[in-house]
């Protein structure tokens, strides 16, 4: 599956390579598609999931345990996310917003372009 991908990633763009992840990708781990794709056209996505499971079980407590907790349970998809687009060949930040809601999910990517 990973060559079959990669196959196809070489004729794409940031922006299809950032959309098979939304589909496929978050599909393959979550059981779900992003639920938003935002861009900028210059190198910066954001990824939204309204409905991120994770964040389900981080409901109780006061709010500075909350945010402590988020930021660590955040981690863990940022990585994911940077590990996949690494191993396609774009080299990215990615980082993401505590929930602004309860469940909703913001991850941001930043992709470095080579000079």
């Amino acid at each position: 599956m990973e060559r079959v991908i990669q196959t196809r990633v070489l004729a794409m763009d940031h922006l299809e390579v950032i959309k098979l992840l939304c589909k496929d990708f978050w599909y393959g781990i979550f059981r779900k598609q992003i639920d938003k794709l935002q861009t900028n056209h210059r190198g910066v996505f954001v990824l939204k999931d309204y409905s991120f499971r994770w964040m389900h079980q981080c409901s109780c407590g006061t709010d500075v345990v909350l945010n402590k907790v988020n930021v660590h349970v955040l981690q863990f998809p940022c990585g994911l996310l940077r590990g996949a687009l690494s191993s396609l060949g774009l080299c990215a930040l990615v980082t993401a917003d505590p929930p602004s809601a309860q469940s909703t999910c913001s991850f941001n990517i930043h992709i470095h372009h080579e000079d």
